[in-house]
């Protein structure tokens, strides 16, 4: 104690501060009431608290663990534990923690509304849509527990629950953004064109949306005709999308003067054999002056774009012949040589990785029992898992029970994205691949490709379809059972044999 200061007067003060934000002065008194009586309970309930808003989750956690080995414990205590080992990722604790809340008569809407958001994180969706529910039973009008039920509901594979259920939380939470952008998502997936990419201008104002609006200086194209003008279109999210909605780019243009595309600097070699723009530049490049703006995947909604009204084209995209011929004689492409190339894994850093990647290469050897035909990795991989090998290149995906070639460790290993593997593949017989930017770019170049797809796919390959009308070339095989990809590559092997009988 200080001057006098009684343990209850200090608490006071150090709770002021925690609720004015000033951590680091309450948690100065917290740790000095706990100097003198280790086992304070409010001290440490709210010295835990503190360093969990403070971002210090793991003292926080050691603090809550100290709290909850006593043998009565406050159910709010195991409520507020829950959310830090939610916070850590550690969800089967997490869910044990809302539990004792729960069974020590906390049991209010927002307890079982994050319990819903630890079972999401532990996989478990139809857990999470039972905890959602019961937390609507309790507050009907709960915001959390409205708009995450929407999103387990597309998890779970309800699409028609799903919108439902985010057009009412819409409803009651207009300004909600979240909201807005995940039913976006649910009728985009539904193929409702018209209104998901209304609602999908709402994705600048989430708050983890991956992009930042540019150029607002310059007024917004609207997708009227601008004749004299010139518009810049620019790339916003990952390379896949930039690959993809490029195939939009004449469109826009026929209905104007001078369109400029630009994208991130490493894909600027690559997509500079676009057609649909004037010029291009990279997003270090100054674009020049122009009259308009739009960012690229703001252009369907502009276009009034429909499923049947996406360009027909195979393809939108070709390859430097320099590079097509350097594979060629590399792999010894030559002469009809029968080769597929494989993906199995996106940026782990996307915020879209999780489900969508195999567990590792060793899941596509099913493909091994194909009869005369390579196996190449088309998978940018650290030289530690690559083995020289008697192949063309010299090297393969090391530790598998099956051959499968890999171009090597200089693969597209240059600036400029993709070069090397657009190369490649335009020397291939098909590609499989997760859903990742090698797969868009197999799509762009017109290649038989196979898109493997877990059950809540995204949602540019809407529902139950094996097409899509974004790439005619390619075959969609999805999962059957969330996280099992077996069913989905045995479908693809199926695929693949069609196309190699066809090219004999």
């Amino acid at each position: 104690m200080t001057g006098g200061e009684d343990d209850g007067a200090m608490l006071k003060r150090a709770f002021d501060l925690h609720t004015a934000g000033d951590f680091a002065a309450a948690l100065a008194i917290y740790e000095q009431l706990l100097e003198e009586a280790p086992n304070h309970p409010d001290a440490l309930r709210l010295a835990a608290s503190a360093k969990r808003s403070a971002g210090d989750l793991a003292g926080a956690l050691v603090l809550f663990e100290r709290l909850t080995a006593e043998e009565t414990v406050q159910a709010e205590v195991w409520f507020n534990y829950g959310n830090a080992l939610a916070d850590a990722g550690r969800f089967a604790d997490s869910i044990a923690a809302y539990q004792k809340a729960i069974d020590g008569g906390n049991r209010t809407a927002e307890v079982y509304a994050n319990l819903g958001i630890a079972e999401v994180g532990g996989g478990n969706h139809h857990a999470a849509i039972a905890a959602y529910h019961t937390a609507l039973g309790l507050d009907p009008r709960h915001k959390t527990a409205m708009h995450n039920l929407g999103n387990a509901l597309v998890e779970a594979g309800d699409l028609d629950g799903a919108i439902d259920m985010l057009r009412r939380t819409v409803a009651v939470y207009p300004d909600l953004a979240e909201a807005r952008y995940n039913l976006a998502l649910a009728l985009l997936r539904a193929g409702d064109f018209a209104a998901g990419f209304r609602h999908y201008e709402w994705r600048w104002r989430t708050e983890k949306f991956p992009a930042r609006p540019r150029h607002t200086e310059v007024a917004d194209w609207g997708g009227r005709p601008y004749p004299g003008k010139t518009l810049l279109v620019h790339a916003e999210q990952g390379l896949g999308d930039t690959i993809q909605f490029a195939k939009l780019l004449p469109l826009a243009r026929s209905l104007g003067g001078r369109l400029v595309l630009q994208v991130p600097d490493k894909l600027v070699r690559l997509l500079s054999r676009l057609q649909g723009f004037d010029s291009i530049v990279g997003d270090s490049e100054d674009p020049g002056s122009f009259d308009l703006q739009s960012p690229l995947l703001g252009l369907p909604q502009r276009l009034q774009l429909t499923p049947g009204s996406i360009p027909v084209a195979r393809s939108h995209l070709t390859v430097e012949p320099e590079r097509i011929l350097h594979w060629r004689k590399a792999l010894r492409l030559e002469g009809g040589a029968k080769a597929i190339g494989l993906v199995w894994k996106g940026n782990p850093n996307s915020p879209v990785e999780r489900g969508r990647s195999l567990a590792g290469p060793r899941e596509l050897a099913p493909f091994a029992a194909l009869t005369d035909v390579r196996l190449i990795a088309l998978q940018k991989l650290a030289a530690g898992m690559l083995e020289r090998a008697d192949t063309p290149s010299g090297w393969k995906v090391g530790g598998l029970d099956f051959v499968l070639e890999h171009p090597g460790p200089d693969f597209d290993a240059g600036a400029d994205a993709f070069i090397d593997t657009a190369g490649i593949m335009a020397n291939l017989g098909g590609v499989v691949s997760v859903c990742t930017a090698p797969l868009h770019l197999a799509g762009a170049l017109g290649v038989p490709s196979v898109a493997l797809l877990k059950t809540a796919a995204d949602w540019r390959w809407m529902t139950e379809r094996t097409d899509t009308p974004w790439y005619p070339s390619m075959t969609l095989c999805r999962q059957t059972r969330s996280g099992d990809f077996g069913p989905a590559i045995a479908a693809a092997v199926d695929v693949v044999s069609g196309w190699l009988s066809v090219q004999r």
